[in-house]
């Protein structure tokens, strides 16, 4: 994501009410236009894209941040809107960093995941984590990361040098998403609430074992059951790919990514027609080593790794293979891992 800011100090709306404090945010994907001034935010309105920016400002003054002035930004991006490629982290990013720059605050990433995520959390109101945030300031180029979502320690393993990340997206609608995602998310509490019990109760569901989930079947109910294997299992399968990128072990990696993408399909059933045909089509493809979804769900895309050699083969019959599959067309991003987002990043 690319922007450009000024501050309100210079350029803004100079009314006697308004002056110096004016926010006014322009998404050149989007074509809209979020305006209002800070202290001014309101109440959050039903599908609005700019309740990601005014909960920004919001949460960096609960923050304790003395935001003063406001700031024109124009926002231009190469990430698909609502394709669960964290463009709402992105955003949030990016209106932090210039809400405080403009006002002559420095903070560093630790400080913003929180807030960001609060933004989302308590103003848009999606129960999302932190992994996006984390990613969207922690990133090191040419690495995956594997974040501890409890004490948000992160760790860095090197993606090999012959694999390249592709993302397909599907061209679904993720209508779904948002409500399905806090639906889980308190699926996810009602079963903690049934493994928390006992002698041997866990105060997460990620210190739950497999043995533990399975004792407590009959208990969890077939729908919780399958939450919590998911879980439990997709842990695992996090361990052990790190050690598959760090051994460039291609068959681990694509059965550890096959066999993750048939968990969300089947245990935390967040998958879709069209993400199952772009994996099944990507399967079959030159140069493919594994892939899976990505994001909340529910359309959106995958994200594949691919022999970097056969790249160009991959994206070409990708798109013929999805299409002949589901009648839609699909657009192929080659990606590479980058470094998070900083404040000499804006200009």
């Amino acid at each position: 994501m690319f922007c450009r800011w000024r501050s309100t100090r210079k350029f803004g709306d100079l009314s006697r009410r308004g002056r110096y404090r004016k926010v006014n945010v322009v998404s050149l994907a989007v074509g809209k236009r979020e305006s209002y001034l800070l202290e001014e935010e309101g109440k959050p309105r039903s599908g609005s894209w700019g309740n990601y920016v005014r909960g920004v400002t919001v949460a960096l003054r609960e923050a304790g941040f003395d935001l003063q002035y406001g700031f024109d930004l124009t926002l231009s991006s190469t990430l698909p809107v609502a394709a669960g490629l964290s463009s709402s982290a992105a955003l949030e990013a990016v209106v932090a960093l210039a809400a405080l720059a403009v006002n002559g605050i420095r903070a560093v990433s630790e400080q913003l995941v929180p807030i960001c995520r609060r933004a989302e959390n308590e103003y848009v109101g999606v129960g999302c984590g932190v992994m996006d945030q984390m990613i969207v300031f922690g990133g090191r180029a040419r690495h995956a990361m594997m974040l501890d979502c409890r004490s948000l320690g992160a760790s860095f393993v090197s993606i090999p040098n012959q694999l390249a990340i592709v993302v397909c997206e599907t061209g679904a609608e993720r209508a779904l998403a948002m409500s399905a995602y806090n639906q889980r998310l308190a699926e996810c509490a009602r079963s903690l609430t049934v493994l928390g019990r006992g002698p041997d109760g866990v105060g997460s569901l990620r210190e739950a074992s497999a043995t533990l989930v399975e004792s407590a079947r009959e208990e969890l109910g077939p729908v919780l059951y399958r939450r919590c294997r998911h879980i439990v299992s997709e842990n695992e399968r996090v361990l052990a790919l790190v050690d598959a990128l760090n051994a460039d072990d291609r068959v681990a990696i694509g059965n550890l990514m096959a066999r993750s993408h048939a968990s969300l399909r089947d245990d935390y059933e967040v998958s879709s027609p069209e993400l199952d045909a772009m994996v099944e089509a990507a399967a079959q493809c030159t140069g493919f080593v594994g892939g899976r979804l990505t994001g909340a769900g529910f359309g959106g895309c995958t994200v594949n790794f691919v022999e970097r050699s056969k790249v160009e083969e991959f994206a070409a019959e990708v798109a013929i293979r999805y299409r002949q599959a589901m009648g839609m067309d699909a657009t192929v991003y080659v990606c590479e891992g980058a470094d998070g987002a900083e404040s000499g990043d804006m200009d």
